[in-house]
């Protein structure tokens, strides 16, 4: 582990310790509720280290993924027993890593077992065919069934997160998926949404959002940015809604969590549940809205609102990824720009550099400002300005 700067160390007072890939957003989301954070993530960027008590950078394995060895070990000697730990997007495929850490530090959100449930292929598809939501044929054997015949088929991480796992079978391929993965067919249309906050027993819908990928010959379903709030598809939004709700129910989900959708015009399909908050932090976390770590914290308890409001305005936020071994300049960044790495820090080639975010009065002003930015940025930092694919 490498500790990072912080602006102040309260170590001796600590409310929460955070551990994600990238901490940022609910470091910041801590931050604007009052609480002081111990962070845990891969890059200890800049205003991540701003928004905690103190931020900790923990040694990767495997690309994008935590050493658990080092992350257990940083969290025991800066985390006192005891500390509540809130987990973000990162730590889906390893349920077991999940029971280390809420061994010593309980955990503020869903159980190991739950995610393991949920992160489980054939588990989703059972619960979703038991509750009668839509959802695309999987098997962890050849695709061989009638309901593969002529269709596009997805090869995906079981418990991978972000996109950049998935492939694209190439047609005629017929063998089984590698260990660790499941096969899905593909099904076409928007990606959809919808971020619910959950006490166990009853669920209450923060908003929906749309997302996008940001694609590249490597990684053609990585993910690219997501933008909000927006209306569900009228023909399925009361489906869509009691589908979502009806998995958080059946599963006794607590806190933020998010169910995504693929959505055409001839119907929809429930693709994932993720059991933990996650990137539409940047979407939802605004005013009017409370704080939504307060939120979750409270629902976590058994308490949630009577009502939310929506966001007074739109957002969009989207990813840039190096698309090259590049050097961070020393170049102050711009403040619509977010997970700032510090000037001399390295970036591997399609690894996430920064986060860019916009707003406006609708959801397609906010997305049409965000492509322009990402378009000046692209070019200030000399990375190729390959066509948007935002909506």
């Amino acid at each position: 582990m490498r500790p990072a700067a912080s602006r102040e160390n309260r170590l001796g007072n600590m409310d929460l310790a955070l551990i994600a890939l990238s901490a940022r957003p609910l470091a910041a989301s801590a931050a604007r509720a009052g609480f002081a954070a111990l962070s845990f993530d891969l890059f200890a960027d800049l205003d991540t280290c701003a928004h905690s008590a103190r931020c900790v950078r923990v040694h990767k394995k495997n690309g994008c993924a935590f050493d658990g060895d080092d992350l257990v070990q940083a969290l025991h000697s800066l985390a006192p027993a005891g500390l509540p730990v809130v987990l973000g997007g990162g730590l889906e495929h390893d349920p077991a890593l999940m029971a280390r850490i809420a061994e010593r530090n309980p955990i503020l959100g869903n159980a190991p077992q739950t995610v393991r449930v949920l992160k489980d292929p054939i588990a989703l598809a059972a619960l979703c065919a038991h509750l009668g939501i839509p959802h695309p044929p999987i098997t962890l054997e050849s695709p061989t069934a009638e309901a593969f015949a002529g269709a596009s088929v997805l090869e995906k991480k079981i418990g991978g997160a972000g996109g950049a796992h998935i492939r694209r079978r190439a047609a005629g391929d017929l063998s089984p998926p590698a260990p660790g993965y499941f096969l899905q067919r593909e099904v076409e249309g928007q990606s959809l949404s919808v971020l619910l906050l959950a006490n166990g027993s009853s669920a209450r819908l923060v908003g929906a959002s749309r997302q996008w990928r940001a694609e590249d010959p490597e990684h053609p379903f990585r993910y690219g940015g997501a933008a909000g709030p927006i209306v569900l598809p009228e023909a399925f939004a009361a489906q869509m809604q009691q589908g979502a709700l009806n998995v958080a129910l059946a599963c006794g989900l607590v806190g933020l969590v998010s169910v995504d959708f693929m959505v055409s015009d001839e119907g929809w399909f429930l693709v994932e549940v993720n059991p933990r908050l996650g990137a539409t932090l940047d979407i939802f976390d605004v005013d009017p809205l409370p704080p939504l770590m307060g939120l979750h914290l409270a629902a976590c308890g058994g308490r949630l609102p009577d009502v939310l409001p929506l966001p007074s305005e739109a957002h969009a936020a989207g990813v840039i990824y190096a698309d090259r071994d590049m050097v961070v300049p020393q170049e102050a960044w711009p403040a619509h720009v977010a997970d700032r790495p510090p000037a001399g820090a390295a970036v591997a080639k399609g690894s996430p550099l920064c986060t860019v975010r916009a707003t406006g009065p609708s959801v397609e002003i906010a997305e049409a400002r965000l492509v322009e930015l990402i378009r000046t940025l692209k070019r200030e930092l000399g990375l190729e300005p390959e066509p948007s694919v935002v909506p």
